[in-house]
């Protein structure tokens, strides 16, 4: 045998800038590189909204590089990487901002290359750019300069040498300062002994581009007479120069309805898209929080006997996609043809079940114009006659009402299940995350689609209950604000149909009862 086709593939590392926390700045190709790892290596500075691109399948790394806190040091985040792709996988380094502007990507290319290892760098939207854009701040414009120079603030002033000093006074040029709050005004008291005005402008940016973006606005004299008050705490941008001054200030975010607000969607990535991509393009961060796992029931012995006595049914009613999903997958497995459908009624619950129809070629007789129970039954009460059959597909959580309204209006109702309600095991990352934003409470509304999403998101933070509780929740129809009052939420609010655009508005008048009542 050759001996170079018994040589274990080495595999190859991406070092992926994430960017400066709105996870829509990462770059097409840095997607591309996420949806591929096998591997990924991650900190607090990289959106973890990224994660979701990864496979679930992939090994998913915190290493922490929270300053003065780290996890891992960096020879030992190098070697996780070198060992991982000596083992034939691909391995993402997810960097905040750009890897190679004060990110230790250069290092961590080198320690690569002196192992051997083949590695990618995919440049990031950097932080010392973005962040100041997004608080409106132009760090370069045609009155106020002429120069931009970005420093690192984790060195310490003292020891800057004093041409290192005069070059950042010089007049007419932007001073960008990253991760630069524990020696600012230290910093400060030197540009000014240099000559810079002590009234230049400075802005501080902590947690830029994302919903908890804060910033201040104060002087260089100000700064050096006075420390911080109170401190600000990293990750922090400061800009120092004229271009930091109100009179050239942009308010752009000032026109986007949500922004620095964040909204939490108890619904699987797929699902929740729409809404998500909604509510971003108004401003608002966006945490996605599964609460359903969708499974095949244990027992499809219900479900095969009414497909099998097909002809029987009058009325076939579908009440979401899963339950549409379900049903035709079985349908066809049991080697039935579509065609058998067309002497029968089909009736759909909401925009998303008729849309799930429509992915099988098939549109519904009746569409519910509510998309809850109460609006089910309304739906049918002039259409059902008398006796007809009726076959309910659903999951296996739903309550009687339903069936119940059915038989009320002359039907005769039977209830399949084809998709059972789990409660899902979430990953690392995502659990911690979800549970991190409860506790700083820092999440302005909750979108509850199904009582089960209401007692599973409980269940799944039991510790966070009452914090849970606490949040803006936004309900989809009667039902489901049964169940958040059943569990003591104390502000609801209810949208009466699934369309996205209803939803949005239904956030909207949360986030306003939120700031009335705080």
């Amino acid at each position: 045998m050759d001996s170079n086709t018994s040589e274990k593939k080495i595999g190859t590392v991406y070092l992926v800038g994430a960017g400066p926390g709105d996870p829509e700045l990462l770059t097409l190709k840095g997607k591309k590189a996420l949806e591929t790892a096998q591997v990924v290596l991650y900190d607090h500075l990289s959106s973890l909204d990224l994660l979701d691109l990864v496979p679930d399948s992939a090994e998913f790394i915190d290493v922490g590089k929270e300053r003065g806190h780290p996890k891992l040091g960096q020879r030992e985040i190098e070697e996780l990487m070198i060992d991982r792709a000596k083992r034939g996988l691909t391995v993402i380094r997810l960097k905040g901002g750009d890897p190679l502007v004060f990110g230790r990507g250069g290092e961590e290319g080198q320690a690569l290359e002196q192992s051997g290892i083949p590695y990618v760098i995919v440049p990031g939207v950097t932080s010392a750019i973005s962040v100041p854009a997004y608080a409106g701040v132009p760090v370069s414009h045609r009155e106020t300069n002429s120069r931009i120079s970005i420093l690192t603030g984790h060195g310490n002033p003292d020891r800057m040498t004093k041409e290192e000093i005069a070059s950042l006074a010089i007049p007419m040029q932007t001073v960008i300062v990253m991760m630069g709050v524990e020696h600012l005004q230290s910093l400060a008291q030197k540009i000014i002994s240099a000559g810079r005005d002590q009234n230049t402008p400075v802005m501080i940016i902590r947690w830029g581009t994302t919903s908890q973006q804060t910033s201040w606005d104060t002087t260089l004299g100000e700064i050096a007479a006075h420390a911080l008050a109170p401190p600000v705490k990293p990750p922090a941008v400061v800009v120092i120069g004229e271009s930091a001054g109100k009179n050239v200030r942009l308010s752009w975010t000032q026109h986007l309805p949500l922004a620095h607000k964040t909204v939490l969607i108890t619904r699987e990535r797929d699902q929740a898209s729409f809404l998500k991509n909604s509510l971003t393009s108004l401003g608002a961060e966006v945490l996605v929080c599964p609460t359903i796992s969708i499974d095949q029931p244990d027992d499809w012995s219900p479900a095969d006997h009414a497909i099998k006595a097909l002809e029987q049914w009058n009325w076939i009613m579908f009440l979401s996609p899963n339950g549409v999903r379900g049903f035709f997958t079985r349908f066809l497995s049991l080697g039935r043809d579509l065609r058998e459908l067309y002497t029968k009624k089909l009736f759909s619950l909401g925009p998303q079940t008729t849309k799930a129809l429509s992915d099988w070629g098939i549109t519904p007789d009746l569409v519910s114009g509510e998309s809850h129970g109460e609006g089910v039954i309304r739906s049918m009460q002039n259409v059902l006659k008398q006796g007809e059959q009726v076959l309910l597909v659903r999951g296996d959580r739903g309550d009687k009402s339903i069936p119940e309204g059915l038989t009320r209006s002359g039907g005769e109702v039977s209830v399949i299940s084809c998709y059972v309600n789990r409660l899902p095991k979430l990953l690392p990352h995502v659990e911690d995350r979800i549970s991190a934003r409860i506790l700083e409470g820092t999440i302005d509304a909750m979108v509850f689609y199904s009582p089960s999403a209401v007692t599973n998101l409980l269940s799944l933070f039991p510790r966070l209950a009452n914090s849970i509780r606490s949040v803006p929740a936004c309900a989809i129809g009667p039902t489901t604000r049964k169940a958040l009052e059943s569990e003591h939420f104390s502000r609801i609010h209810v949208s009466d149909d699934t369309s996205v655009e209803t939803m949005v508005q239904t956030i909207q008048q949360s986030l306003n009862t939120k700031q009335q009542h705080p």
